[in-house]
């Protein structure tokens, strides 16, 4: 099971970093141009063009990597043994990440900082759902790591 969930998050995680690694190369797909992206990623109140091309690049990556995270804690760590002491705090971290920005997504102080539609109704249909999705997906893979709490133990111990 968890290697249904670990490739399954892997594919949607990657999905998400390649759109924002062809938004930081310029490209506006699926949207029709810069600020209907803007007004649908970013969602501040009056913006009209991408803040930083740059950031964008950053999220891809980060993106990336977690999904990288995902497909590894999946049970494709056995080829890698020594990854596994960093995978259960790398992925408490991840899930601590993913649940707090789906939980920050719905609530009225983060909807009134960016209240720009489309950006609030996918907040609250897509983006939210997904982080709170991908954050259980990854307390899901480290609670099916084999032995994690010994081996988080062992490396803050030493």
């Amino acid at each position: 099971m968890a290697a249904l969930v670990g490739n399954i998050q892997a594919l949607l995680l990657t999905i998400a970093g390649a759109f924002y690694l062809l938004w930081a190369a310029g490209s506006t797909f699926p949207f029709a141009n810069e600020q209907s992206l803007a007004r649908s990623v970013i969602g501040h109140r009056g913006i009209t063009r991408v803040p930083s091309r740059r950031a964008f690049l950053y999220l891809g990556v980060l993106l990336l990597a977690a999904a990288l995270a995902a497909f590894l804690m999946g049970g494709f760590s056995e080829m890698y043994s020594a990854s596994k002491v960093v995978l259960a705090p790398l992925g408490l971290i991840l899930a601590f990440v993913f649940l707090i920005r789906g939980v920050a997504g719905v609530l009225p102080a983060f909807e009134r900082a960016a209240p720009e539609q489309p950006y609030l109704r996918l907040n609250r249909r897509l983006y939210s759902p997904f982080c709170l999705l991908i954050g259980a997906g990854f307390l899901f893979l480290v609670a099916s790591l084999p032995n994690w709490t010994e081996r988080y133990y062992r490396l803050i111990n030493g």
